[in-house]
């Protein structure tokens, strides 16, 4: 009977310990799934966020960017030639913003231009000093600037542009820009002739 007894209260322990260890690992999967789905919010949370920034942050720096990034601002007038500046006006490696009296498309408007000086090593391999092109991404209309690195940027997706013939190096941009035509006279003046075809 001692021998029962003992036996029925070893069976009774495992089986309380058993149960014990059953409610404990309940706990533990009733947390595992909480973190699970905790872990789901997480990253829906997160994945709207980075979506969000993606499409924020460049128009946050679109609003927030100076138009002009260094130079004076050209003459403005209603014809071509049009006088944009003097070639002591530009330091190398740096830009005038200007106005065009004509759209690309030959329509009469306001239409935005950069007039870049290269620095040497690029002015040796376009056969020029100077160029000029729309200041307007052809992507979405944003204003383009010169950057450090020598290409032409767009801020609000990323697209870069080359300083010697305007073609797209980088983005979504499927065009190039639009290249403004321009001679320099004998005194260093610089004009725009009008835009290259």
């Amino acid at each position: 009977m001692c021998w029962f007894i003992c036996c029925i209260h070893h069976r009774v322990s495992d089986i309380l310990l058993l149960l014990e260890e059953l409610r404990i690992s309940r706990g533990v999967m009733r947390m595992v799934e909480m973190t699970r789905r905790d872990f789901i919010k997480a990253s829906v949370v997160t994945s709207v966020a980075l979506a969000a920034a993606s499409l924020g942050i460049p128009l946050i720096q679109y609003i927030s960017s100076e138009r002009v990034v260094t130079g004076k601002i050209g003459a403005g007038s209603s014809s071509l030639p049009l006088k944009i500046a003097n070639i002591n006006d530009l330091e190398p490696d740096s830009q005038i913003q200007f106005t065009m009296p004509l759209n690309p498309d030959g329509s009469r408007g306001q239409h935005p231009a950069i007039l870049i000086r290269l620095r040497p090593e690029l002015a040796q391999r376009a056969g020029t000093e100077l160029k000029a092109f729309s200041a307007i991404c052809p992507h979405l209309g944003c204003l383009v600037h010169l950057e450090e690195n020598d290409d032409i940027y767009c801020p609000c997706h990323a697209g870069y542009f080359s300083p010697i013939d305007g073609g797209v190096i980088a983005g979504p941009p499927k065009k190039p820009l639009p290249e403004v035509e321009i001679r320099i006279d004998e005194n260093g003046d610089i004009y725009a002739e009008g835009w290259k075809k």
